[in-house]
Order: C-alpha cells, then sequence, then structure tokens
C-alpha cells in the first residue's frame, strides 16, 4: 500500500521552507546592510578655512600644505577621497565629532579632541608664537609674562597642552572670528598680543604687507606638531596605519618641507582674505 500525505501537511511543510527561506534571506541582508555601513566608500576630508599656509579656502576650492598631503597619501594609496569646505572651523569640528567627515587635517592633539578623534603621526611642526605691534613690543620670555595683557586669538584655535589649559587659566585671552580679525584688532590697539601658529601668523603678516608693524617674538611658545584626526566612530579610521606609512615614507622625502614652501609662496602669490 502507498501512503499518501495529506495535502494540508504538504503546504503546512512548504509554508514552513518559505519561512525559514525568508528568514535567511532577510538575515543576509541585514548582514549585508550592515558590512556596508561599516566599509570606507571614501574619505571626506575638511580643515580650518583660515589657517594659511597650512590650510584655506580661496572661494573655490580648500588649499595648502596639510591638503597637499592628504591629497598625495590618499592618491598614492589609491583610496578615493573627497576635500570638503565646510565653513568655519568649529563647523569642521562639529562635523567631526557628528561624524559628517571622517578626516581633519592638520590639528594640535588636545584632550577635547581626543574623545572623537584618533590621531597620526606627525605631519608638519607648526610652532606656536606671540604677535606684537612693531611700536609696542613687549619682553616676554616666560608664559606668565603675558598674564597683565589683553590677549587674542581665532575662535577654534587650539595649541596643545600644557598651553592650553595655561591660557585658559592664567591669561585674559579673547576669540575674535579668524585670524584677520585678531590681527586687526591687534593694530586697532584692541589686543596687546595674539597667539597663533608661527607659519600661519607671518604668511599672514606678508601677504598683507602688515610684516614691518607686526612681529612674532621669539623663542615662540611652544613647538608643538599639527596632526591629521581621524574621525575615530568613522570606519575610515581603519585607515590611519597606512596613513601614517605614507605620512613617515613623504616625510624623509622632504616631500612635507617643499608643499609648505610652495603653500607659502602660492599664498603671498594669490591671498585671499577671509570673509
Amino acid at each position: 500500500m502507498i501512503n499518501k500525505r495529506p495535502m494540508w501537511t504538504g503546504l503546512q511543510s512548504c509554508r514552513r521552507s518559505i519561512c525559514r527561506f525568508a528568514i535567511l534571506c532577510a538575515a543576509c541582508l541585514t548582514c549585508a546592510l550592515e558590512a556596508a555601513g561599516n566599509t570606507c566608500d571614501k574619505v571626506v576630508i575638511s580643515a580650518d578655512p583660515a589657517y594659511p599656509p597650512l590650510h584655506w579656502y580661496d572661494g573655490t576650492a580648500m588649499r595648502g600644505a596639510s591638503i597637499a598631503v592628504a591629497r598625495r597619501i590618499f592618491s598614492d594609496l589609491g583610496i578615493p577621497y573627497e576635500i570638503r569646505y565646510l565653513g568655519p572651523f568649529n563647523r569642521v569640528l562639529a562635523a567631526a565629532q557628528s561624524g559628517t567627515i571622517d578626516l581633519v587635517v592638520t590639528l594640535k592633539d588636545t584632550p577635547e579632541r581626543r574623545s572623537y578623534l584618533s590621531f597620526s603621526n606627525t605631519v608638519l611642526l607648526n610652532p606656536v608664537a606671540v604677535f606684537v605691534r612693531r611700536d609696542k613690543l613687549l619682553d616676554i620670555k616666560k608664559w606668565n609674562e603675558l598674564a597683565s595683557y589683553r590677549g587674542g586669538v581665532a575662535r577654534g584655535n587650539r595649541f596643545g597642552e600644557p598651553l592650553d589649559s595655561f591660557i585658559k587659566n592664567n591669561l585674559t585671552v579673547q576669540e575674535s572670528n579668524d585670524l584677520e580679525a585678531s590681527f586687526k584688532m591687534l593694530s586697532a590697539d584692541r589686543f596687546d598680543y595674539v597667539v597663533t601658529g608661527f607659519y600661519p601668523g607671518r604668511t599672514f603678516l606678508l601677504a598683507t604687507a602688515s610684516d614691518q608693524k607686526i612681529i612674532a617674538l621669539h623663542p615662540h611658545l611652544s613647538e608643538s606638531p599639527n596632526l591629521a584626526g581621524f574621525v575615530t566612530q568613522s570606519p575610515c579610521a581603519a585607515y590611519l596605519g597606512a596613513f601614517n606609512k605614507q605620512l613617515d615614507r613623504l616625510s624623509k622625502e622632504k616631500f612635507i618641507e617643499r608643499v609648505i614652501e610652495q603653500a607659502s609662496e602660492e599664498w603671498r602669490q594669490h591671498p585671499v582674505l577671509f570673509k
């Protein structure tokens, strides 16, 4: 005798198979979507738009030594990238905190920034200097000697520890919109000094023919490095190791020194005042 399976039993078995297949497909799709979300298809890069010769916005694109280094590294690695202008530096940092971008070039390492950025090896050295009016020179050899004067910094600028903490806790310093505004306030006698990176300060003064009126004091306040900061939560942070290897190679080849000189000359030839 041949036993025949009831039709409803066959249908039930078929439904179970379909359900299992559907669950498997859903699981595979979920895994695929999660994997897609954890890959870096393109590194989105931004920087302070008002910090020549390291990085600036010329009205069309971001330029400068830091930008040139990033372009070279990702081109050598064959990794797609986009240089994105976002406006003032505080917006760039906010975009990094929210994960809108993947990399900030270049900036100082601070405890606050370390909470959301993973820093590279040294990209370049950017000494921090005190700039003063030539007709109102200050005799400053130690940090605490600035305490009785009015200082200025561009909004968003940080210089690394322990200098940042010293400025916050011991000095009277006011933030301005950018480096141009800081130097204007110094010229107008609203500041006694301005603290900024030596290279951006010197480059700006040369380009605006102000280098005879405003000068940098020596010695510099600090010799802290500028680094590239990958957004820690970004999948692109996986490239940090490869980035560092290329960075070290370019440093040995003196490529970084050359692009600083080239960017300085480019800015002198075509300065863009910040708006």
